[in-house]
């Protein structure tokens, strides 16, 4: 049987960061991290007032980031063999 993988996706304060897990070991193949532009340069955040936002793009550009970077590491043969993906936000 051809093993499977799959990414894991998880959203934090100030980056994001996702991993290729071999679905039948556990074992982790690939990780990736990206850490917010827009948050480290302080934009939408007012600490004075306890008020920490993060921009969609942030988002959408993280999540591109990691799993290409991830897809890139674990290579053509185990990036074909991924099946599924799980995001935590």
């Amino acid at each position: 049987m051809k093993p499977s993988y799959v990414i894991g996706v998880d959203y934090g304060t100030d980056s994001v960061r996702s991993v290729v897990v071999d679905a039948g070991n556990g074992v982790e193949t690939a990780s990736s991290v990206f850490y917010y532009p827009r948050w480290k340069a302080g934009l939408y955040c007012n600490p004075s007032a306890n008020q920490f936002r993060q921009h969609p793009l942030d988002y959408m550009e993280g999540l591109e980031a990691t799993i290409k970077d991830c897809i890139r590491q674990a290579g053509a043969v185990t990036a074909s063999l991924i099946k599924a993906i799980s995001i935590d936000s």
